[in-house]
């Protein structure tokens, strides 16, 4: 596999490709990205990963969002997409919404944080989004979700922090514990000691700013390792100025 910092306007492949991603289009130069990020070609194959992109919602994409104001019949949530996405009552009321007897405020408050899963992306580009998933209905992580810390990236860095077969959020969760979600539109909850917490958001940092590099996982390992060395050197410091 070869590997290309894409610029847009500049072409990165002039042969005849077989699958090309959406933002590559061709033209008398060859193969040219709209957009910034690097090209992975595979044989004929080309495939991209943006360096950064607007979340763009697919029905039965799992999402956490921010209830951010209230409709006649439902909350509008934001995902960190192109328009707010909208919670009708319903769904989460589980009945028929009667705006006489039923006050939004009393379920959803604006400022919680959700979990739901998109329903619908309509033509015009309005969002839908629900708590009443058919196959995950019963997922903890649908609903309000309270206690947690907060992380916000590109969604297109999430392939990254995730790492091939999962690999990196299982190293995070094996090292740091404590609960980790991951949505798809970026945003990333830690439940579990703030200390733990602040050394996730400098490694989530690290892996956006390094997502090309090679051999990642592993030299994150080694990074967890200085810095919870470092988190205990400190505590015997302290336990001992206080004894």
């Amino acid at each position: 596999m070869k590997r290309v910092i894409a610029l847009p306007g500049v072409a990165i492949y002039k042969g005849s490709a077989q699958k090309v991603d959406e933002k590559i289009f061709r033209d008398s130069r060859g193969y040219v990205p709209t957009i910034v990020g690097v090209a992975q070609i595979s044989g004929r194959n080309i495939d991209f990963i943006p360096y950064k992109d607007t979340y763009r919602p697919v029905k039965g994409d799992y999402v956490i969002g921010v209830v951010v104001g209230y409709a006649p019949n439902g909350w509008f949530i934001d995902i960190g997409s192109y328009v707010k996405a909208f919670l009708p009552a319903a769904d989460v009321l589980n009945k028929r919404f009667d705006p006489r007897k039923d006050e939004l405020s009393r379920y959803l408050k604006i400022g919680d944080i959700v979990g739901l899963y998109v329903s619908e992306v309509r033509r015009l580009g309005n969002i839908l989004v629900t708590m009443k998933d058919v196959k995950k209905a019963k997922d903890r992580r649908v609903g309000r979700l309270s206690d947690y810390y907060m992380i916000k990236v590109w969604s297109t860095k999430l392939p990254r922090i995730i790492g091939k077969k999962g690999s990196m959020v299982k190293l995070l969760k094996e090292r740091l514990g404590g609960d980790i979600i991951i949505a798809q539109n970026g945003v990333i909850l830690y439940k579990g000691p703030y200390e733990k917490f602040v050394i996730l958001n400098k490694i989530i940092t690290f892996i956006t700013a390094k997502t090309f590099a090679t051999g990642l996982t592993e030299y994150i390992n080694g990074l967890i390792n200085d810095m919870l060395g470092t988190e205990d050197r400190n505590q015997d410091v302290e336990g001992k100025e206080g004894s």
